[in-house]
């Protein structure tokens, strides 16, 4: 296993010097609807936003930042965006047509607390939002802004979160995971498009408006996805008992292969991880605490 001397804390250290500055830039841009026509919407936004989460995407967006030399404070609005299409996600996760999820974080779900038609509104609010957060502080560098957009609308998109939420609405029928199997993809692959999609767009946004290089981007690309697919084999490991009541068939890594093959591959995937940050950029804190968040990821019990 690939080890590095990392101050123990240096992660949670960054994520609590950076936290209320992420705080103070989501009230600030807060998609709210104007008094007049307010309804309940303004309500559900702060409702569905601030839920106690640690707010990790927008930290991996500073540090991709970071990473490539950029500085936190200009890249602050962007990270706002990350946690936007993160929290849409979630409220769209959590319908009765998707997951149909009646809790969030241990709080009623948005939908239940709202109603479904009001939890939809304020997904689309926070979705929409996030594009033109990529402008701000930004306007005179167009280029970088726009490929920052652009990345935004991958991300979203059918190859990205879309397509993994439709992966997900098909294994919830249990559909044949066969289904999902073709030259280019594997089950595993296709189950973290959702995960490894908004991994690669907290840790590139931030790296794009940095002016990061072509090869800096690409090692950040496959470091999100070995970064989604350690959260994915650490969730099923976590809920390796229940899925295995849930589903007659295999439906997971961890179901069909046990817990001991799925360990081992959890831990190649940390060290692989590691492996592209330590041999592909320099030294510094950003690198310390993206290595320390993998050892996290592995270690995680909740």
């Amino acid at each position: 296993m690939i080890k590095e001397k990392i101050q123990k804390s240096e992660l949670w250290q960054y994520v609590e010097t950076h936290r209320q500055n992420i705080e103070n830039a989501l009230r600030e841009h807060l998609p709210l609807a104007p008094p007049k026509i307010e309804t309940q919407f303004n309500e559900a936004v702060e409702y569905a936003l601030f839920s106690g989460g640690k707010r990790l995407r927008p930290v991996l967006t500073l540090l991709g930042a970071e990473l490539v030399g950029g500085k936190p404070e200009i890249i602050l609005s962007s990270a706002v965006a990350v946690e936007f299409i993160h929290t849409s996600s979630l409220i769209f996760d959590d319908l009765p047509c998707m997951d149909n999820a009646g809790k969030r974080r241990g709080k009623i779900s948005v939908h239940e607390k709202y109603g479904e038609g009001l939890a939809i509104l304020v997904a689309i609010g926070f979705l929409n939002a996030s594009y033109g957060m990529v402008f701000v502080n930004h306007t005179k560098m167009p280029k970088r802004a726009m490929q920052a957009h652009a990345e935004i609308v991958e991300c979203v998109g059918a190859s990205g979160m879309i397509g993994g939420q439709s992966v997900d609405l098909a294994l919830a029928k249990s559909a044949n995971s066969n289904g999902f199997l073709n030259k280019d993809y594997n089950i595993e692959s296709v189950r973290n498009l959702k995960t490894s999609a908004l991994m690669r767009l907290a840790l590139r946004l931030g790296a794009i408006l940095a002016d990061a290089k072509y090869l800096e981007l690409a090692h950040l690309s496959r470091f999100a996805e070995l970064l989604g697919d350690a959260y994915q084999l650490s969730d099923d490991l976590l809920d390796l008992e229940e899925d295995g009541a849930i589903f007659e068939a295999n439906k997971t890594f961890a179901i069909s292969q046990g817990q001991e093959t799925v360990q081992l591959k959890l831990t190649n995937t940390i060290d692989e991880a590691k492996r592209i940050l330590i041999e592909n950029f320099p030294s510094n804190e950003a690198r310390n605490c993206l290595i320390q968040l993998t050892d996290y990821l592995a270690e995680r019990k909740v």
